[in-house]
This record gives C-alpha cells, sequence and structure tokens, in this order.
C-alpha cells in the first residue's frame, strides 16, 4: 500500500508541476509570433507605427485604395507576422475599402512582448483610437480572424463599427483549453478570450464565416456564437475550407463585398 500512496504523490507532484509550466509558459503557447528587422521592406502598403505605450509601437501595414469608402481593420492570426500575413490582407484588397492590419507585440516590427489580455485588449483600442483620426467610426469594418476574432469581438463590444466579420472565430479560449487539455484547471487561463461574452454585448451587425473542414476550430464554434444574436448576426458556412483556408476563401470575399456596398 504504501507503493500506491508514494504513487499518488507522485503524480499529484507531477500534475502540480505541469499545472505551473502551463502557467507560465502560456504566452508561448498562444502567441507564436516571428520579428522582421526595422530594415524590411514590404512589397504592399504605407508602414505606420502606432503608440500604445511608453516607448512602445505597434506596427501596422496600411493598404489604401484611390477611391476608399473606409476601412477594414484586420486583425491576423497567433502566428507570423505581417509579413506572413500580407496575402491575407491582399485577398481582402480590391473592395473599395482601405485595410489596416497591426501586427501585436512581439510580432514583426511592433515592440514589446504580451502579458496579458487586458494589455492586448488596450492596444487593441488605442489603434482603433489612432484609425478614428483618419475615418469616421461608421466607415470602419473590424474583421478578425481566429485569436484576432477575439480582439475584434471586443472592439466592437467597445465601440460603434459599421460591422463585425469574424473568421472562423471561437467561442472562447475556455472552450479550446477544454478540448485540448481539459484536466488543465480553467482558474490558470491567463487569456480566456471570451467572445461569447464580448459578442452578447455586440450592437452592431455581425457576420461568422467558417470552414467545414476546419481542422483547429470547430465549425460548430460559430454555431454557437451566431446564435447568441440571431436577430443580429448571420453565419456564412464556407464548404470544403479548412483552418487557413478560410480566409483565402473566394466566398468570403465576394460576401464581403457584399457587406461593403
Amino acid at each position: 500500500m504504501k507503493w500506491l500512496k508514494r504513487l499518488f504523490y507522485l503524480v499529484l507532484i507531477l500534475y502540480a508541476l505541469g499545472c505551473g509550466a502551463v502557467y507560465l509558459q502560456q504566452e508561448k503557447m498562444i502567441f507564436q509570433p516571428s520579428t522582421l528587422p526595422k530594415s524590411f521592406e514590404f512589397w504592399a502598403g504605407e508602414e505606420v507605427y502606432i503608440p500604445v505605450a511608453d516607448e512602445v509601437e505597434l506596427h501596422a501595414l496600411w493598404l489604401r485604395s484611390r477611391y476608399s469608402k473606409g476601412v477594414i481593420l484586420y486583425w491576423h492570426g497567433n502566428r507570423g507576422s505581417n509579413r506572413r500575413c500580407l496575402r491575407q490582407a491582399e485577398n481582402l484588397a480590391g473592395l473599395g475599402y482601405d485595410i489596416l492590419m497591426p501586427d501585436y507585440r512581439g510580432y514583426g516590427k511592433s515592440d514589446g512582448e504580451i502579458h496579458s489580455e487586458q494589455q492586448l485588449f488596450s492596444d487593441a483600442q488605442l489603434v482603433y483610437d489612432w484609425l478614428q483620426q483618419h475615418y469616421g467610426e461608421d466607415q470602419i469594418v473590424v474583421l478578425g480572424y481566429s485569436l484576432g476574432s477575439s480582439v475584434a469581438t471586443y472592439l466592437a463590444s467597445e465601440n460603434q463599427p459599421d460591422h463585425l466579420c469574424l473568421v472562423a472565430p471561437f467561442q472562447s479560449m475556455l472552450a479550446m483549453k477544454e478540448m485540448f487539455a481539459p484536466f488543465i484547471p480553467s482558474f490558470l487561463l491567463k487569456y480566456p478570450l471570451r467572445n461569447d461574452l464580448h459578442l452578447s454585448e455586440v450592437e452592431v451587425p455581425v457576420t461568422l464565416f467558417h470552414g467545414s473542414r476546419d481542422e483547429l476550430i470547430p465549425y460548430d464554434h460559430s454555431v454557437y456564437l451566431q446564435r447568441l444574436r440571431p436577430e443580429a448576426s448571420r453565419l456564412v458556412r464556407l464548404n470544403g475550407s479548412g483552418h487557413r483556408g478560410a480566409i483565402f476563401s473566394d466566398l468570403l470575399r465576394r460576401e464581403l463585398a457584399a457587406i461593403l456596398e
């Protein structure tokens, strides 16, 4: 019996150590940035730097149309940087709207590191405030892909853009944790990223896009989110698209063109 007790304590210690490691390494698990030298030159867009804290600026690409009716504020996913995601922004271009695509802290040419959900959302609000110096709020469409859906939904819950578009959104990071690591206590999660709670506070029209073959975030997450505001939201099923393919979908582009008319 002693060996069973020792085994129990050993498992308990290993579990506690594992939980501690998850808590301390969350940023590395959720955010997967790549950095760029300041000298790197993009093949499209104007580079702008938006101050978000003392000696901290977020780098953004500003793709401008000759005759613009407004702007799409595009929040990309958790991997790479604007260099990797510029092709995504280009797929959204040419619809009569400018595009502003910021990099999060520690991504691309942006300064600093992400330390908290509050910091992530605060940075996003400052980008939105900067954008309002150039466009009326009724000219702003907020669009978030994957991780970016949490930033986009938060902004739409705190502001009044013309429209909110979510591509491959998740219900919350808590729900994602339950899928991949249900044995980890929820209170350890520093980034709950509650799309479900924020969406219930959004007062503008919402369109969700989700691939039917999304291998990372199940299509059912968008079904759940759409049902939170059935009277003011619409879900577009991207048949055959996986997680990464959703943002490049021709159907997404056609539907977005209709929204922007």
